[in-house]
C-alpha cells in the first residue's frame, strides 16, 4: 500500500488539503490506481501490429453536396424574433 507520505506528497502537487479522517480511503484508492497502472505497463506489445484506427474503413466521407432541407419560411417560424429574412438574437459582445 502506498505510504502516508506520498498521499500527502501527491495531494501537496495537486494542491489539495487531505484531512487525516480520509487519509485511508486515499491510500487504497491511489493503490488500486498504481496497481491499474503496473498491469498495463506489463503487457508485452512488441509482437502486437501498431493499430491507427479501430476500422479498416477507408476514406468513408460522403461527396458534399448541398441540399436545400427546410424552406426559409419553416425555419423562420420557430423564431421568438424575426426582422425580415433574419432571427434576432440577444446581445453577447458590447
Amino acid at each position: 500500500m502506498i505510504s502516508k507520505d506520498k498521499v500527502l506528497h501527491i495531494a501537496d502537487l495537486a494542491k489539495l488539503n487531505i484531512e487525516e479522517k480520509e487519509m485511508a480511503k486515499y491510500q487504497i484508492q491511489l493503490t488500486d490506481i498504481l496497481t491499474e497502472i503496473d498491469k498495463i505497463l506489463k503487457v508485452d506489445i512488441n509482437e502486437e501490429e501498431i493499430m491507427i484506427s479501430p476500422t479498416n474503413n477507408k476514406n468513408c466521407l460522403s461527396e458534399d453536396i448541398p441540399e436545400m432541407h427546410l424552406s426559409k419560411d419553416n425555419m423562420l417560424k420557430n423564431a421568438k424574433r424575426v426582422k425580415g429574412d433574419y432571427i434576432i438574437v440577444p446581445k453577447v459582445i458590447e
